[in-house]
């Protein structure tokens, strides 16, 4: 069966739920050295080598499990998704901030986003349409 997985470098089909580690790097960017997972000057080191690579394949699970990433299989419809570094995507979280805008409140009053300063915020928008 054909398996088609989503990464953040994009899409690539493979044969199954597991990669073969000489296919890894094509398929993920990640190749697997004796220092541990590698993808250009960054390496994650894999603690259990035995775990991650059975019959000289990567299971997709493992691969995530090895990076911190999330990982979902649909085996039944061929898709895998390894999802973004979790520290990448807390860091562009963190240093997003929302542009001010400006909105009528419940009771008409004009509400700006900027009123109150940097402290977290929550928004509730609701449509009738």
């Amino acid at each position: 069966m054909t398996f088609t997985i989503l990464h953040e470098d994009g899409e690539v089909a493979v044969a199954g739920p597991t990669i073969a580690v000489g296919d890894l790097a094509a398929a993920t960017g990640w190749e697997l050295k004796a220092e541990g997972l590698c993808r250009g000057d960054v390496c994650v080191p894999v603690r259990d080598r035995a775990a991650l690579v059975v019959d000289d394949a990567v299971a997709i699970e493992a691969l995530g499990a090895a990076l911190h990433r999330p990982v979902v299989v649909d085996a039944d419809a061929g898709v895998a998704a390894i999802g973004a570094d979790p520290v990448a995507v807390g860091t562009a979280l963190r240093d997003r901030q929302a542009p001010d805008f400006t909105l009528p409140t419940l009771s008409g009053e004009q509400f700006s986003l900027s009123s109150v300063g940097r402290k977290k915020k929550v928004l509730i928008a609701w449509a009738s349409w």
